[in-house]
Order: C-alpha cells, then sequence, then structure tokens
C-alpha cells in the first residue's frame, strides 16, 4: 500500500492526523486510524514531524513557498530554528533536518545565523573540599622548584596505571549542546572497568614502558614490576638526579613501595607522604591523565581489537608512536597548569587553557 509523506499529506488529513494524536497520544494508533480512514499509511516520523511543526508555528501547513525559494534561510526558518533549539538543546542537526524538512547543511547555517553555538561537556574530576589547598601547595612548590632550575620539568618520570578494555570509551561528539554561552556541561562515568591493566611512565626524554599486569596491582606485583621492568629500562639514564612521581593508589602507598623509593630515589619522588606531597584528585596536574591516556584510549579503541593479545599489541605499537618531542612538550606544560592552578585558587581550570 502505497505510503504518505508530509509533503503530499492534504489540509483535510493533517487536520485529521493532528486531532488524533492529541486525542491518542499515540504515533502508532494514530497512523491506524489514518490508514482506516484514508485507506493509505503513514509513517511515524511524517506524524512527528507534523505535530513538531504545528507546535512550533501553530498551523498544520508548510510555511509558504512562491514558486522556488532562493534560499531556505529566511527570517523565518532562522526564528523556527532558534526557537527549536532553545526548547531542546540536545536536538542534533540530523533530528532537526528530518523534523524540519530542511538539509541538515541549512540547519547548520541556520544556527550559525542566530549565533548558536555547539559545546561538548567536559568530563571533569570532582573535588573535595580540602582539595584546594593542597593543588595549590603543590603547584607552589612545582613553579618554586623550577624558578631554582629551569630544566626542573625535564628530571622528572611521572607514572600511572589504566585500564584498557576491549568495549570502547565515553564519546562525546554524540553529546552536543547548541546554546548561545557554554553551559560547561559535565558527563560523570563510572570506572569500573575490566581488562588489560598497563603502567607506563612520561618523561620529557620519552614513555617508559608500557608494562602490563596480570590480574590485580598490589604492593608486591608494583614493586615487582618497578624492580624487574622499570629498572632496566632506564638503566641508562642519570637517576641520581630524577625524580618519580605517582598518585596515592593504595598499591603505590604500600610500605614495600615507599621503601623502594626511599632507596632508589631518596628525598626526590612526588606522592602520597613522598619528598613532595601529590594533591589527591588532581589527574589535570600529571601528563598520564591529562595526556597520555586519553591519547592512547582514542587510538587503540580506534583499531577496535577484539582478543587481549591484540590489545596488548596495539598498546604497545601505538606508545612507539608517541615521540619524544611530544613528551618533552607535555611535561614542559605543567608548568603552565600549575602556574593556571595557583591563580584559579586550586579549583578546575583546563577550561581556561587556551
Amino acid at each position: 500500500m502505497a505510503e504518505s509523506n508530509n509533503s503530499r499529506l492534504t489540509t483535510e488529513e493533517r487536520v485529521f492526523l493532528i486531532k488524533t494524536f492529541y486525542k491518542t497520544d499515540n504515533k502508532s494508533e494514530t497512523s491506524r486510524r489514518f490508514q482506516e480512514k484514508f485507506g493509505r499509511a503513514v509513517k511515524r516520523d511524517t506524524i512527528a514531524n507534523l505535530i513538531y511543526r504545528f507546535e512550533i508555528t501553530g498551523s498544520c501547513e508548510d510555511l509558504p513557498r512562491c514558486g522556488r525559494p532562493k534560499s531556505v534561510c529566511n527570517s523565518e526558518n532562522r526564528q523556527i530554528v532558534e526557537d527549536g533549539f532553545t526548547s531542546s538543546p540536545r536536538k542534533s542537526t540530523r533530528r532537526a533536518s528530518q523534523e524540519l524538512g530542511i538539509s541538515q547543511t541549512s540547519i547548520v547555517r541556520l544556527l550559525h545565523d542566530v549565533h548558536l553555538k555547539p559545546y561538548r561537556p567536559h568530563l571533569l574530576h570532582s573535588l573535595n573540599e580540602d582539595d584546594y589547598d593542597r593543588r595549590v601547595e603543590f603547584s607552589q612548590i612545582f613553579q618554586q622548584l623550577c624558578n631554582e632550575d629551569a630544566t626542573f620539568p625535564e628530571k622528572i618520570i611521572w607514572s600511572d596505571e589504566a585500564t584498557f578494555k576491549l568495549n570502547g570509551q565515553v564519546n562525546r561528539h554524540n553529546s552536543v549542546y547548541w546554546v548561545h554561552e557554554n553551559p560547561h556541561e559535565i558527563l560523570q562515568k563510572e570506572v569500573n572497568a575490566v581488562g588489560v591493566t598497563v603502567w607506563i611512565g612520561v618523561s620529557a626524554s620519552g614513555l617508559v614502558g608500557p608494562f602490563f599486569f596480570e590480574g590485580t596491582v598490589t604492593g608486591d606485583s608494583y614493586v615487582s614490576m618497578l624492580n624487574n621492568n622499570f629498572l632496566p629500562s632506564v638503566e641508562n639514564w642519570p637517576l641520581g638526579e630524577m625524580w618519580f612521581q605517582q598518585d596515592g593508589a593504595p598499591p603505590h602507598y604500600s610500605i614495600a613501595a615507599r621503601n623502594w623509593l626511599n632507596d632508589k630515589f631518596p628525598n626526590r619522588w612526588i606522592g602520597r607522604r613522598g619528598s613532595i606531597e601529590y594533591p589527591p584528585r588532581s589527574p589535570d596536574l600529571t601528563p598520564p591523565d591529562f595526556f597520555l591516556w586519553g591519547v592512547l584510549k582514542n587510538s587503540v579503541y580506534a583499531k577496535k581489537p577484539r582478543t587481549k593479545d591484540q590489545l596488548v599489541a596495539v598498546i604497545m605499537n601505538t606508545c612507539t608512536e608517541i615521540s619524544e618531542d611530544l613528551c618533552r612538550s607535555v611535561c614542559y606544560s605543567v608548568v603552565r597548569r600549575t602556574a593556571k592552578c595557583i591563580e584559579e585558587g586550586g579549583q578546575h581550570f583546563e577550561h581556561l587553557l587556551r
């Protein structure tokens, strides 16, 4: 049976659809009754488009046309688009195109004309009340050491572990807000992933690792990795002049791990109860968090590994593609980040970086 569409509906049919939908509040039932009355089918999307246009314009008719218009980017469509996105800022341009019968390219042009901009939410870590002072204190110490030695950023190995899964990641590209001003929306994601756990160090001389853990990371397995994997990888480095950074994860805070660091990096390690106290919940201050894991996961997940062995291989190959020059630049960027952290009183600052 022939299928109707919005442009071929008569005024009588449009009025029937609108009245029936508001009586039933059900597009499927409206479609069924339409077919019984008029002997032809109508899509649910056609009904949705008709209702949307009726609620926006107050009319069941299409916008008036005088021959073939030169452009759909007229004042009337601008107003319709602005009203539609003002009431539904999460609406996609594709959906708006379907609803209004305007090409997606024209929708984007109309949004630009009414000064609506797309903003994607940032993933931000939460901060406790006492975190602000700790973040400022760490940043001030870091700035002081840089003032005393301009090459200090080259002498730190920033380290961390992360878990890689075989199934995807947070995709913010599909979360767009069309509004006049940035709403600074935040997405929160629970991290209880299982998969491959990898340790990597970031330094101005390049990456150290990756090294993989079997099972849960413990204080003993962490120290074992440092002895058996980390030390052989940096045996030609001037460790007597270098600093080691880690966060306050339980394996890092174990007595065995702290004894190891006090032995290998006496008075030169950053972490929980270290020579310099590293503030908790501060991924915006450490290169593995604000740089490495995002770059690695975007690249690794794009290759869609299907097995654990493939996942490990892709991680290792991707690490070789990260250059020493890039690592050096990232390590020096901590100078700017700590300065901004001080300026903002320990609050979030990444959205202010340019």
